[in-house]
């Protein structure tokens, strides 16, 4: 079980489209309560050597085994604020 930290810099797995303009692409994520979809700058997305594609975000608190994380973007469904589960996150 990994330890986050209040103020950690982590990644989520997430799904890139392209979006309205080419330096602000859709991202969806999965959270404790459903996708969350929503425009992000690209300079906050991440692609690993495998193409797999990250959101990055500061851990906000931390609840047992759910993580309230922050994103930066402009987002459908909330402000930013999103809780993920443990699993989900992986340290940046």
């Amino acid at each position: 079980m990994a330890q986050f930290t209040e103020g950690q810099i982590i990644r989520l797995p997430c799904k890139v489209s392209p979006g309205p303009f080419s330096e602000e692409p859709l991202v969806t994520f999965e959270t404790v309560n459903g996708e969350i979809t929503g425009f992000v700058s690209e300079d906050d997305v991440d692609t690993d050597d495998r193409g797999n594609n990250f959101l990055r975000g500061i851990v906000h608190a931390v609840h047992g085994d759910i993580i309230d994380v922050w994103v930066r973007g402009s987002f459908f469904t909330t402000n930013g604020l999103a809780a993920v589960r443990e699993t989900m996150v992986a340290a940046a």
